[in-house]
């Protein structure tokens, strides 16, 4: 990902900001730890305190969107406040120390409860724990997210800064999808092996591994609360904000957010979204039933596929940033959907064909998601550069607040359609056979609505009117204009 890029077209005003490779690595490293931290806490935290703290699934499953619901108020509001923020480190920067040390802590704590507390005590400790956890991501992504557009302004650079950021954000995931397993089941297996070493019987064995495991999570948070941690410091210490002249916000967050909907660009921009993320929520929320129920695959392709998924993702990266040298990022966004609409398509016929075409499928779609990820971000930056120039003001900040709350509602849409569609197509919680019409529900959600939902959204952004030619016109008028409000004469 490179940032020796084809040359932009001539500036008349100020030079466009360029930063170097080594810069946009550092900017994107608290991704990585929270990449980790997401996928752990989304794929592990439910079952730990179901399984091993015997907490009641209705309980844990109510703090956990108790947690949720609150994350995504916070998100506009913090935009707000970061747009607003003075200091000698800048705006946007001070907010990574804020959120890292109670990030960190809260991650730790979560997998932190012990078996003997009582239903309320569990309740409480993950509720209060929880909301301190994504408040504090909300504290750094809100700020990281809005940073990027003002450390780079160019067509290939935002390009290339928000390529390292997706890259390294799907890097964590990874490797919170794969580290957990060998160190939970390292743990596990070691605990059991001692207990049929004393003689104990294989029931009991099992039962000692077993409980090794749910000690374990507190060993692996631990260890990947400090890769948070570090990862947010790296970004701090390793950015600089822009010391240009900047247009300032709105007096009120009433007219910040106002005007993001007065934006026509913008206002596409959320329904392309609103299709992207309903696409993508689907298809990741119903993955392993996918597999397990409608492929009937087990054991080790569970997890392999769901990593081919994710590294052909982080792979397609650097292409992509590179096809926007010479290509719109429309067009490429578009290019990203209709590939993994293909490639849904494709997987209807996995059953017929078999582990190849899956795995082919997968990585095909992994390759779109890269594509569809990066162009937008890249995109978010333009639409407040022409918001800027509209208005007189600017709003980093607020823009990422609603993209961030829109991204929480999306989600929590489409794990809500994927029960609501599982309990209508008949789906048997535990079962180990689904009925034919289970199976075709998870077709139809996993599948052929993604596609569908994906086609519209590359067809949509097409009609985006943000080319490179009016976005470098703009950026033009914003230097003569920030240039003119800044001189003292």
């Amino acid at each position: 990902m490179s940032t020796s890029a084809s040359p932009e077209p001539p500036r008349t005003a100020t030079a466009s900001r360029q930063i170097g490779t080594t810069r946009m690595i550092l900017y994107s490293m608290s991704g990585f730890g929270i990449g980790c931290a997401d996928f752990i806490v989304a794929v592990y935290l439910l079952k730990y305190y179901t399984d091993h703290v015997a907490l009641s699934a209705m309980l844990a499953g109510t703090a956990l969107m108790i947690g949720k619901l609150l994350d995504g108020a916070s998100d506009p509001v913090m935009g707000y406040i970061s747009d607003r923020t003075k200091t000698r480190w800048g705006r946007r920067r001070p907010w990574f120390l804020v959120g890292a040390a109670p990030l960190a802590l809260s991650f730790i704590a979560l997998f932190s409860a012990e078996g003997g507390w009582s239903q309320a005590q569990l309740f409480l400790w993950l509720l209060s724990w929880n909301v301190l956890f994504w408040s504090a991501q909300t504290v750094i992504n809100v700020p990281h997210a809005a940073l990027a557009g003002e450390m780079v302004e160019g067509h290939n650079e935002r390009n290339a800064i928000m390529g390292w950021r997706e890259a390294l954000s799907q890097l964590g995931l990874l490797i919170g999808a794969a580290a957990p397993l060998l160190v939970l089941g390292t743990m596990q297996e070691a605990a059991t092996e001692a207990a049929r070493a004393s003689g104990l019987a294989e029931e009991v064995a099992r039962s000692a591994g077993f409980a090794a495991r749910g000690d374990a999570h507190s060993t692996m948070a631990w260890q990947f609360a400090g890769l948070i941690f570090v990862g947010v410091l790296l970004s701090f210490f390793g950015t600089r904000e822009p010391q240009s002249p900047r247009t300032p916000p709105r007096d009120s967050i009433f007219g910040d957010f106002a005007d993001t909907l007065k934006n026509s660009s913008f206002r596409l921009f959320v329904v392309i979204f609103v299709f992207d993320q309903i696409a993508g929520g689907l298809t990741a929320t119903l993955v392993l039933y996918t597999i397990r129920d409608w492929w009937k695959f087990e054991g080790a392709h569970e997890m392999l596929l769901i990593m081919s998924f994710l590294l052909s993702a982080v792979v397609s990266i650097p292409f992509w940033v590179r096809a926007g040298r010479g290509l719109e990022k429309s067009t490429i966004f578009a290019m990203g959907c209709f590939l993994s609409a293909g490639t849904l398509i494709g997987a209807t016929l996995v059953p017929v064909y078999g582990l190849g075409l899956a795995y082919a499928g997968l990585i095909g779609s992994g390759f779109g998601v890269g594509a569809r990820a990066v162009m937008a971000m890249s995109t978010m930056p333009d639409i407040i550069d022409e918001d800027e120039l509209r208005t007189g003001t600017r709003k980093d900040g607020a823009y990422f607040g609603m993209w961030s709350l829109l991204r929480k509602l999306c989600r929590a849409l489409s794990i809500g359609a994927a029960g609501f569609g599982l309990s209508l197509w008949g789906y048997q919680e535990g079962g180990l056979e689904q009925p034919e019409s289970a199976l075709r529900g998870i077709m139809w959600m996993f599948a052929i609505v993604p596609a569908i939902a994906s086609v519209i959204a590359g067809l949509l952004f097409l009609r985006l009117p943000l080319t490179r030619a009016k976005h470098e016109a703009t950026l033009v008028e914003l230097d003569r204009r920030r240039g003119a409000a800044h001189d003292p004469s």
